[in-house]
């Protein structure tokens, strides 16, 4: 799959994803503000937001035709053969700096032509 074919798939799962993650904020900002009146009301909405926002995202990604793989404990990892896109969720960079989301394209190679080093 061409870069030309991946861009609009690559901006509607941005996109898509940008709107889960501002969902996301505004539900911890109104967290926040129950903490100071109920804070067992703010933990039992938090713990229910984090289950939607998770099943959103898996939700978005599956719709797009992704497989889950996990990596470790700090980064998810959805790839799509089809789309020819990864992408990482919570990912950090070995510098310390934190991604909610990272879209990487790649091309698929078989393995009769798999290049060796």
């Amino acid at each position: 799959m061409g870069l030309e074919e991946a861009n609009p798939v690559a901006q509607e799962i941005m996109a898509t994803l940008d709107n889960l993650l501002l969902a996301e904020k505004q539900a911890r900002l109104q967290v926040s503000a129950l903490e100071e009146q109920q804070y067992p009301l703010a933990a039992t909405f938090e713990m229910v937001r984090d289950m939607e926002g998770d099943g959103a995202i898996e939700e978005a990604l599956v719709g797009f035709g992704f497989e889950y793989h996990t990596i470790d404990d700090d980064a998810d990892l959805w790839i799509s053969d089809e789309h020819g896109l990864m992408v990482f969720l919570f990912f950090t960079a070995p510098d310390g700096r934190y991604y909610n989301y990272r879209i990487v394209a790649f091309d698929v190679v078989g393995e009769e032509e798999e290049v060796t080093a």
